[in-house]
């Protein structure tokens, strides 16, 4: 008997310490920090993870789902703004209308991840001092990239240099109160400043799309011209939290932005694409480069079909988009084709009387032979980024598979036989109107309806030319997006000359902004302070014009708006239509129910507003709830 209770005792021992030992085993779906940052390996897939999470604004932004979150047909910044309208959603999307934000905007999990990274590499031994080194480099321009993105739309945050520890006895070291944004934006100086000076000029083949010296420059450029702008232009409010409290202090900006130009002016081997000797195609080509490109500073790659984008499959013309898809979703305003110069460097304004006809400078009602003649002769970038009525449309073959017009919106006089685009597809149909003369276009088109351009116009820039209809790619595209590229330095440059000098040399003209001007306009005039002088231009108008044309909808429109304040003078600006009243439309499509102003004109979208709360995004509730130290923006509900 004492032998039997003996065993059983030793027995239960033993289940009780394997049972022990069980509950001690690490678990097997979950990776431990030693083994992230404990091998070479483990940090360089956590550091992959960083780069997914750049607030990189590009194909797959979304206005209210966050950094790289895809949003349905639509391009937000482009339509948040004045440079295109959408088919069917709302014009005006400047944000939130209460203080409720989605979180992806307040991105201090990010900032958590990159000062865990930074805290652990500071102490690694796994890797040689200049390794270390950069790649600590890399991992603070990732922090200034997080922090730019979200400074531009909060004002001041809190600055948080490395990991909070949570400690039950000191919960209020966790409530960290927002800086100003004068020591936020020089808190990404600094360690812009610090990748710029430890990492390399290029990359090994395999590390070529990571952030080198250069695209950590050109980041720089882009968030200190932001926030010299602001401390210029802005507001200044709640102790600087929101502001600076002297438009002096931009002058320490601009001079970064220079420096930081000059730095990739003087050393980087960029340079403007420049294959294709037909100037439009040059630069619609760019948008297409995969592989090396001398203007493209940093990619973010999509590579057809582990990662894709559906780019084309929204914005494709009408006529020639998929059966399952969609197409036109996007129509580019009528003030936008009108930035665009004539050849000659003169007005690209079109004059219409008060019918709302083209004019030419005598009154004169102006005939064409062709419905693209209204837009001839201009920059040719036009070409490039929008497509006007009658433009050519290339199939996968290489053959001219039809010509680009628009539903409704646009008449053609023929000897009085006038054609009418009408409603729901690239056909025409014409009737007689009389002996009266009519032309190609009133002030923004007619009105739209799902599918349809709104404006008469339609989006060119990345949608890419020659794709069969039965492409799947067609669905799935892979064109990169071009996050810094030459021309963008270039602009940074001239703009930040002229605004800490109130003047720019033509020099500094030809080394910047005439370089973006005449790479795809040889034969237009340089934009030079005699030129300005003689055509009574003002400089800064220019300047910020050739910023518009240059770099529509690759996102800088609104921002630009906000950091000029130009934004309660431009934003809230009619989006008008033809002349309808007493005109042949109104009994054409008498189902047409838009506004009309005084004059007759159709009201594409009135009453915009905006007030100065939406120069800022409200801060997230559950973020102030948490943190009782946070205080909310200025008219957000405070």
């Amino acid at each position: 008997m004492r032998k039997i209770t003996y065993f059983t005792l030793i027995l239960m021992m033993t289940l009780l310490s394997s049972c022990n030992d069980f509950l001690n085993l690490p678990p097997l779906n979950k990776i431990t920090e030693d083994q992230i940052f404990g091998t070479e390996a483990g940090i360089e897939s956590y550091m992959a993870t960083l780069y997914n999470k750049l607030p990189i604004e590009d194909f797959n932004y979304g206005s209210e789902s966050g950094f790289n979150n895809w949003i349905s047909g639509c391009f937000v910044p482009a339509i948040s703004c004045d440079e295109a309208i959408h088919c069917e959603w709302p014009h005006e999307i400047m944000g939130p209308t209460d203080n409720r934000m989605w979180n992806q905007w307040w991105a201090y999990d990010n900032i958590r991840n990159v000062n865990e990274l930074i805290q652990n590499l500071s102490s690694s031994t796994l890797f040689a001092e200049a390794r270390r080194t950069e790649l600590l480099a890399e991992a603070h321009a990732i922090r200034a990239w997080y922090y730019f993105g979200m400074v531009k739309r909060y004002g001041g945050v809190p600055i948080i240099k490395s990991p909070q520890v949570y400690d039950p006895n000191n919960l209020e070291a966790l409530l960290v109160s927002r800086n100003t944004e004068e020591e936020s934006y020089n808190f990404i100086l600094e360690d812009l400043n610090y990748a710029i000076e430890n990492l390399p000029n290029t990359r090994a083949a395999n590390e070529k799309y990571r952030i080198n010296r250069f695209s950590a420059a050109a980041l720089k450029t882009r968030a200190m011209l932001f926030a010299a702008s602001i401390a210029k232009y802005g507001t200044y409010d709640k102790n600087g939290v929101v502001g600076f409290d002297n438009p002096n202090k931009a002058k320490k900006y601009y001079e970064e932005v220079i420096s930081a130009a000059k730095i990739i002016i003087e050393e980087g081997n960029y340079s403007l694409f420049r294959e294709n000797s037909d100037k439009a195609k040059n630069y619609q080509e760019l948008f297409w480069v995969k592989g090396d490109c001398p203007e493209v500073i940093f990619v973010k790659k999509y590579q057809y079909p582990s990662k894709t984008h559906n780019w084309d499959l929204w914005q494709a013309p009408w006529g020639y988009r998929l059966p399952e898809g969609y197409g036109s979703r996007l129509s580019p305003t009528l003030n936008l084709a009108e930035a665009f110069k004539m050849a000659d460097g003169t007005s690209g304004v079109l004059n219409t009387n008060s019918d709302g006809w083209v004019v030419d400078a005598s009154g004169k009602i102006m005939e064409f032979d062709d419905r693209t003649d209204l837009f001839k002769g201009r920059d040719s970038r036009l070409y490039a980024t929008i497509m006007i009525p009658g433009s050519k449309w290339t199939n996968a073959k290489g053959d001219v598979s039809g010509i680009i017009d628009v539903q409704k919106g646009i008449v053609e006089l023929n000897n009085q036989n006038v054609t009418i685009l009408k409603e729901g597809g690239a056909f025409t149909d014409e009737y007689q109107y009389g002996n009266t003369t009519l032309n190609v276009i009133g002030k923004q088109g007619i009105g739209g309806t799902n599918e349809s351009t709104i404006t008469g116009l339609y989006i060119k820039k990345f949608l890419f030319e020659g794709n069969a209809p039965n492409d799947p790619k067609h669905s799935s595209l892979d064109q990169d997006w071009l996050e810094f590229r030459y021309a963008e330095v270039l602009l940074n440059y001239a703009e930040a000359v002229f605004e800490r000098d109130g003047a720019i040399s033509d020099e500094d003209l030809n080394l910047s902004l005439n370089l973006v001007r005449c790479r795809i306009n040889a034969k237009m005039p340089k934009l030079t302070n005699a030129f300005a002088s003689t055509h009574d231009l003002d400089m800064r108008t220019e300047i910020r014009r050739e910023r518009t044309i240059e770099l529509f909808n690759e996102g800088f429109r609104i921002d630009d708006l906000k950091r000029w304040k130009t934004a309660e003078t431009e934003m809230p600006q009619d989006f008008l239509g033809i002349r309808w009243t007493g005109t042949e439309f109104q009994n054409k499509w008498p189902g047409v129910t838009n506004e009309r102003n005084s004059d007759g004109f159709i009201i594409l979208e009135s009453g915009r507003k905006w007030e100065d709360k939406h120069y800022l995004y409200p801060l997230p509730t559950d973020q102030l709830q948490l943190n009782p130290n946070l205080k909310q923006n200025p008219g957000w509900g405070e």
